[in-house]
């Protein structure tokens, strides 16, 4: 079939002439302007393509003496650019714009600048600094705590109410209280011979064949927290012995020793009854200042006798054997212990 030709018409002065396309089925043509110069862009045609004919951008149009783009031949023209401009084609019908582009060549080049990197600085001196104001800290709370004054952990002196008083049990067993009352404890069984908030003092009641079946004294218990947890029992010297927590203590004779309170074992000391005997004394000493309490246990052959002397103490709740320690002689009956204390 035969080829349509489009043809070129030119029109001179470099810009500000214009060039255009015509030719059977031309397009609209667009318009591109850069500088002064006014080229007219191409018509895009079917049969003749887009024309871009041989031209030179930046100070002017240039046409070109060879083949156009859809002139004769469908090979596409070369476009010049002197800048560092990019033609794009942005749509059928559209405009030609310059988009410029911009790349780092090298030093001095562009409006980099070369900075050198910043260093961190050391925190070695801040480290130091603290550790300084840590261990002085230290230093004066140590120095504050040794100058500081301990507390005492010795217990305050009872307010007394009164003078020292003498609770005694002997026989079979007679006890004679502190407020001077004579109850009588026949029957066999462990009472509670002094019972305070601190003191802790219990007696095991025997029958033996010297007493015709009726009970006596045959073992003393001494605890409570004034004995800081520890506690003193005595027995007869055939039938007994005396241990500290249950292991065995003053084996020889005399001696001492501390069993939360001090104790000691000799012959020195009054006997409770007035009977005469020809026996050497064993006696068991326990003392304690603080509560102004003293015991003393005498060791026979088959029973013991006990002296008991306390202070009164204001406030402080006392019963057992021995009476409440009221001045009153009269609540201090068999009858009205053994209902106080709830008997054996």
């Amino acid at each position: 079939a035969p080829r349509t030709s489009s043809m070129l018409a030119y029109t001179p002065g470099i810009g500000e002439g214009a060039m255009s396309f015509g030719g059977k089925g031309g397009g609209k043509g667009g318009m591109m302007s850069a500088g002064g110069m006014s080229p007219g862009g191409g018509g895009m045609s079917p049969g003749g393509g887009m024309v871009a004919g041989g031209m030179t951008t930046g100070g002017g149009m240039q046409a070109s003496a060879g083949t156009c783009c859809g002139v004769g031949e469908l090979d596409a023209c070369a476009v010049t650019s002197a800048s560092d401009g990019v033609m794009m084609y942005v749509g059928t019908g559209g405009c030609y714009t310059t988009e410029t582009t911009y790349k780092y060549v090298g030093f001095g080049a562009g409006e980099f600048d070369i900075r050198a990197a910043q260093t961190q600085k050391s925190r070695m001196p801040m480290l130091i600094g603290c550790g300084v104001v840590v261990i002085l800290i230290a230093l004066v709370a140590l120095v504050l705590c040794v100058m500081m004054p301990t507390p005492s952990t010795t217990p305050k002196e009872p307010i007394s109410t009164g003078a020292p008083k003498d609770c005694l049990l002997w026989g079979d067993p007679h006890v004679m209280t502190f407020d001077g009352a004579y109850p009588n404890f026949y029957g066999e069984g462990e009472y509670w011979i002094v019972k305070t908030k601190e003191v802790s003092i219990q007696g095991r009641y025997l029958a033996t064949a010297y007493t015709n079946g009726l009970a006596a004294t045959h073992q003393i218990l001494i605890g409570g927290t004034f004995m800081l947890g520890n506690k003193l029992q005595v027995g007869p010297m055939e039938n007994g012995q005396i241990t500290c927590n249950d292991q065995p203590f003053l084996v020889t004779f005399p001696s001492q020793g501390m069993c939360g309170a001090e104790v000691g074992y000799n012959n020195m000391g009054v006997q409770v009854d007035n009977a005469p005997t020809k026996l050497e004394k064993h006696i068991v000493h326990m003392s304690d200042h603080t509560l102004g309490i003293h015991v003393e246990i005498f060791r026979w052959a088959n029973h013991i006798n006990a002296r008991i002397t306390m202070t009164p103490r204001a406030g402080e709740t006392v019963d057992g054997s021995c009476g409440n320690f009221n001045n009153d002689p009269n609540d201090d009956t068999t009858e009205a212990i053994i209902a106080r204390m709830g008997g054996k």
